[in-house]
């Protein structure tokens, strides 16, 4: 009767976790099953010399087997990859899985040097490691026992640095696989072999003279894993989903196909504590432990009064490990636990997981249990599917548990009902007073069947999970890597059966069960969910059919709208370009408008330094001329004497001086005026000095400057000359001096302009300062824009600095930056090339309607459009 109820038992746990269980097969994102597709076969590399692990057959086909490699294949067909395999040294396979020559390594462990180029999954195998020596070797009790010795090891695995930690004083002989290790240690040339126990036990069961003197477990070098390169992070979350995945029984499988002769080997554990560990577990023999007492299968106080569950195993373990004694404490519920490791009533929590909330108090252990949190119902509730299903109602959870902390935030459209423990949602539930429970798969189906509870099943999953370890009281921060030492010392297979020792229920109800009755039961609840699927898949397929319905009317009135825009943007587009052709054109003529005002205020300024030489010279002319006069009216009349003569002579000379001075001074002004004119109206290229263009550009300003008394200092050596072209250039400096008087010197008196340059290798650096307002900072990402201005209205056109951006980077080829902060002056700094490009079609747009004229060695290359 007991074996039928706990038969029993075990199916109606299987059917409510049913949902939970299909839920957690590989379910890939689109991102993942995209990287899939696109990585359809995977180079995986392995030690090929490493039996039962991983090996190559010696068939035609030179095909591979072992326990890796089954773990492999079960993966890929998990997760829906396809692996193809190299196999090799072990050596070798790390050196080809660090250089990302294939995509990942089979039987690895997870060392901190290899994770700058590797990505390691979650563990699937923990084995112990053997040492094997000679029939006559002396008996050994510890690593430290091979002090002195040779002990063979395969190169680069994690066995080396376990090795050269606990046993410093061995002297390593590293090889290249376990025969070549083996047959050293038979030869004489190794006293010891250090390998995994089934290699060792395959080896001398094949009839190697050997013997295992000494069975080791360290956890580091003991996990097994799945190496991937680390340029794919989807690799590796996908990996570790197929992982996940293994069952139990495939677990099983495995092992007893290639390593039934390791399982159940007692093998010795030997912690790697610091004498100041050490020192402060002798100074705390007795910690206190607080045991939930109403938390099966994980903990819980039976019907004899005394502590059992999964956590108890654990603790009686690390009880060993460590040779202190832990004074277990029951506790009510969780908050119990908590508020006594807070007020440092208890030193330790058997079972608790990690939350921020919780930080301040408590710390806790790397985790060694994992339970998903799921959501239980009524059996009359639909499948709610996920917390969002819950939105609106009332939901009992566990008070100051993980969920209760980080619920109200995660999901604020429910209303959460605190309760003490599961057994206590339970019975809200069961009364129609909250909607749902939320809590930990393993718990609650278990305490569902020890109530009895038919009428309650699992009815959705969370995305939450409770990652199990040990709490520890947070001013005792030594505790916690001590504990996480000996967690991580007990074998994966240890924690299995700490797990499966508590899997089944055993019942202590006086009525007589009905085996038979419950069996009907657990089927009619099985055949009611396929119904409700059934009933559930129908409604969805009609509403996926309307959706579809709906999906192409709206397609077919998109492709109308498509249609109706595409029209539209083409007409919005012919009108955007006969808009942008009229700006181009108003454009052109602003630039010409420009220019002929440009000319006009050179015109201007000539006109004015003309004034000064011709009055000069005609009021010579004019005194000669009376001197001639009265010349003649003396000799005609016969009074004319010499010293009259001598006199008109000397005043002739001193006229025709004059008159000869300011004549050569117009006719140089007038060549100047021409020579300019004509440099500014078009493109022609010549060698010139640049001293002398800047100052003929300086002159033609005169006029507009001198009456306002600002004055331009000129720093230019005489011997830099351009080959370029001088009316580009002078325009530049025009409408910087023009500027600058416009806008930098307005409604003052006393500037300052400083023209300076400088020869730089092939180029020459012209730097124009002034002291004016200068150049507001909002204002500057936008100088350069055609027709921004200041004073829109008041005669400017927005176009000069574009014209003097536009000359410069085009036609004269060089560079122009503003310089300086705002608020003190504008300072631009030119970059020229000694040698200036050819004129292109490219950057003859930047002359702005300036002629191309010939230069000395023949026609100009291209005719900009005037």
């Amino acid at each position: 009767m007991h074996t039928a109820r706990a038969a029993l038992a075990t199916l109606f746990c299987m059917l409510l976790a049913w949902p939970a269980l299909t839920a957690a097969q590989v379910a890939l994102t689109p991102q993942e099953q995209a990287w899939v597709r696109a990585h359809p076969v995977l180079t995986m590399a392995l030690d090929q010399f490493n039996p039962p692990i991983a090996f190559r057959r010696a068939d035609s086909e030179g095909s591979y087997a072992g326990a890796c490699y089954d773990y492999a294949e079960l993966v890929a067909r998990k997760t829906g990859l396809k692996f193809r395999y190299q196999g090799s040294t072990w050596d070798q396979a790390l050196t080809k899985g660090m250089a990302h020559e294939v995509d990942g390594v089979l039987c690895a462990r997870d060392r901190p040097e290899r994770r700058s180029s590797l990505n390691f999954s979650l563990p699937y195998l923990e084995l112990p490691i053997a040492m094997a020596t000679r029939p006559d070797h002396a008996a050994t009790h510890m690593l430290g026992d091979y002090a002195h010795q040779r002990v063979a090891v395969v190169r680069n695995t994690a066995r080396v640095p376990v090795l050269k930690a606990r046993c410093p004083d061995c002297e390593l002989v590293e090889v290249d696989s376990s025969q070549d290790g083996m047959a050293r240690v038979q030869q004489g040339a190794a006293d010891a072999y250090f390998d995994d126990l089934p290699v060792v036990q395959r080896a001398i069961g094949q009839g190697a003279p050997l013997k295992i003197a000494l069975l080791y477990y360290y956890s580091e070098a003991a996990t097994i894993r799945l190496a991937l390169r680390n340029d794919a992070p989807e690799l590796l979350s996908i990996i570790d989903k197929g992982v996940a995945a293994i069952t139990a029984d495939e677990h099983a499988l495995i092992r007893a196909r290639w390593l039934a002769a390791a399982e159940g080997t007692p093998v010795q554990r030997e912690l790697a504590l610091t004498p100041a560990q050490r020192a402060w577990l002798a100074a705390h023999p007795v910690l206190r432990v607080a045991v939930d007492s109403g938390r099966a299968p994980v903990e819980w106080r039976g019907e004899d009064g005394a502590l059992h569950g999964i956590s108890l195993d654990f603790l009686h373990r690390v009880e060993e490990q460590l040779g202190v004694r832990f004074e277990l404490l029951p506790a009510r519920d969780v908050a119990d636990e908590l508020s006594r490791i807070e007020q440092r009533q208890v030193d330790l929590v058997s079972a608790i997981s990690h939350t921020p909330g919780r930080a301040g108090f408590m710390l806790v252990t790397e985790p060694y249990l994992s339970t998903p949190v799921v959501i239980f119902a009524g059996t009359a509730t639909p499948p709610i599917g996920g917390l969002a299903g819950l939105s609106g109602q009332r939901v009992a959870v566990a008070a100051r548990t993980g969920v209760a902390d980080v619920l109200p935030h995660d999901w604020p459209g429910i209303a959460m009902v605190p309760v003490s423990n599961f057994r206590a949602g339970t019975e809200l539930l069961r009364n129609g007073k909250v909607h749902a429970v939320v809590g930990p798969l393993l718990t609650g189906t278990h305490q569902l069947v020890e109530l009895g509870a038919t009428d309650v099943r699992v009815a959705g999953e969370t995305d939450y999970r409770y990652q199990i370890g040990i709490g520890v009281r947070s001013d005792w921060p030594e505790l916690l890597p001590i504990l996480d030492a000996a967690l991580a010392a007990i074998p994966k297979s240890e924690r299995e059966a700490f797990r499966q020792n508590w899997s089944t229920v055993h019942y202590a109800h006086d009525i007589d069960y009905r085996p038979l009755g419950a069996l009907l039961l657990a089927v009619l609840v099985a055949v009611t969910f396929i119904v409700q699927l059934r009933v559930m898949v129908k409604r969805r397929t009609a509403e996926l059919q309307q959706e579809v319905a709906a999906r192409r009317a709206r397609e077919a009135e998109i492709q109308e709208l498509n249609a109706e825009l595409e029209q539209r943007v083409t007409a919005r587009t012919a009108e955007l370009r006969q808009a942008n052709d009229d700006l181009r054109v108003a454009a052109e003529q602003l630039l010409q408008t420009e220019k002929v005002a440009s000319l006009g205020r050179l015109v201007a300024g000539i006109a004015h330094e003309l004034s000064t030489p011709l009055g000069s010279a005609l009021t010579a002319s004019t005194t000669l001329k009376a001197h001639v006069d009265s010349f003649a009216r003396a000799l005609a009349t016969g009074q004319l004497k010499r010293s009259a003569a001598d006199t008109f002579v000397g005043q002739c000379q001193q006229a025709t001086e004059i008159i000869e001075r300011n004549t050569f001074r117009a006719a140089g002004l007038i060549d100047n005026f021409k020579e300019l004119a004509v440099d500014q109206a078009s493109v022609r290229r010549r060698v010139f000095p640049l001293r002398r263009t800047v100052e003929e550009v300086i002159a033609s300003h005169h006029n507009a400057w001198k009456h306002r008394g600002h004055h331009i200092a000129l720093e230019v050596a005489p011997d830099i000359e351009l080959d370029s072209f001088p009316g580009p250039l002078a325009q530049v400096l025009s409408n910087l001096l023009e500027n600058s008087l416009v806008h930098g010197f307005e409604g003052r008196k006393g500037g300052h302009v400083q023209i300076r340059g400088q020869r730089q290798d092939e180029r020459v650096l012209l730097t124009y300062t002034d002291d004016g307002k200068g150049i507001p900072a909002e204002y500057r990402n936008k100088i350069y824009d055609p027709f921004f201005t200041t004073r829109l209205g008041q005669g400017g056109s927005g176009l000069g600095l574009y014209i003097v951006q536009t000359l410069v980077t085009g036609v004269l080829g060089g560079t122009i930056t503003l310089q300086g902060e705002p608020g003190a002056g504008t300072l631009f700094q030119i970059s020229l090339p000694l040698k200036a490009p050819q004129l292109t079609e490219h950057n003859a747009s930047g002359a702005h309607g300036m002629v191309a004229l010939p230069d000395a060695s023949g026609p100009a290359p291209v005719q900009a459009p005037v």
